[in-house]
């Protein structure tokens, strides 16, 4: 006899499919809440197909809506953020970063935010918020490090502000600074993370 029930993930959702006694029906759940129509099938590999191409079509019409360098949509940023979990640090950085001047920092900065002293801390745990991130949206810079071929993470935040060259030649180091994206932006806001 066939299970009475069956569980499968896909697009970062949870389709559950149980048996009706007629047929099988299906519907996607993203962390318990319905992320999808209900269909109703024959077989519960037909349904689960039905769910999987409402999905599909989804991401197809959001995908449609970024920005020319990929990036999604402001929502899209909103839903993905409500389902990671920052650490206090990365939060704390976060948080410093919206405040900002035009939301502008370097990553020792970044780090001081969150109590560190090194551009490290701020390099490894801003990079796993933005991976964390990237991942719920399905989304991977085009930059990437030139000696791996790995992307640079950070850009799902941020992006990178150039100054214009100095007139005089300088040995002096000047410190990459971010500027956070307008959607996480606008994203922030909506979810009351701004500082008057």
């Amino acid at each position: 006899m066939p299970p009475e029930r069956s569980t499968t993930h896909y697009r970062r959702k949870t389709i559950i499919a149980r048996s009706t006694g007629d047929g099988w029906e299906a519907r996607a759940f993203d962390n318990k809440k319905p992320a999808s129509q209900i269909h109703v099938r024959p077989t519960s590999d037909e349904a689960i197909l039905a769910v999987k191409t409402d999905l599909d079509r989804e991401a197809a019409e959001e995908r449609s809506l970024r920005a020319q360098d990929g990036f999604p949509t402001t929502e899209l940023v909103k839903q993905a953020f409500l389902r990671i979990l920052p650490s206090e640090g990365q939060l704390a950085m976060l948080t410093a970063h919206l405040n900002a001047p035009d939301q502008i920092l370097t990553a020792t900065e970044l780090a001081a935010a969150a109590g560190k002293e090194s551009y490290e801390y701020a390099n490894s745990q801003y990079g796993r918020l933005a991976r964390d991130l990237a991942e719920e949206m399905e989304f991977t810079p085009s930059q990437t490090y030139s000696s791996t071929g790995q992307p640079i993470w950070t850009y799902t935040l941020a992006t990178g502000v150039s100054d214009a060259a100095p007139a005089e030649p300088s040995d002096e180091y000047v410190e990459w600074r971010w500027k956070l994206r307008p959607q996480l932006v606008e994203a922030l806001m909506s979810l009351g993370m701004w500082e008057a």
